[in-house]
């Protein structure tokens, strides 16, 4: 990918992520949407090119905020366990839980960036 394309699937994604803080989207239309961003994309700069590595630096900090959103996402996956949680109450809460955590990341980094090392 080349710095335009990054550059706009993280516009894409960091509009998602606003649509959904506003109540613009619902948790299933942002979770089907964002999908497994950006785990499923080639923004590993391990595994990339010297050329890719470079372009990736300057996207780094936009990419770990996004690294965190995915955590967010992913850690209520896990916990959508019917073991802990009735499956109605599952349901019913793990959207609110989400909107609140994602709420909370915007409030600590407005801009959409965050030091790639959290």
């Amino acid at each position: 990918m080349n710095e335009r394309e990054i550059g706009a699937l993280l516009d894409a994604h960091d509009a998602l992520v606003k649509a959904y803080v506003d109540e613009s989207l619902t948790f299933l239309e942002f979770v089907s949407a964002y999908g497994e961003f950006p785990r499923n994309y080639a923004l590993d700069a391990d595994s990339a090119s010297a050329a890719q590595r470079t372009v990736l630096r300057f996207f780094r900090k936009r990419i770990a905020f996004h690294s965190l959103v995915s955590g967010i996402l992913s850690g209520l996956r896990s916990a959508d366990d019917p073991t802990d949680i009735p499956y109605e109450d599952a349901g019913r809460f793990l959207p609110d839980i989400a909107l609140m955590r994602i709420r909370e990341l915007v409030a600590r980094h407005p801009d959409f960036t965050a030091h790639p090392d959290l």
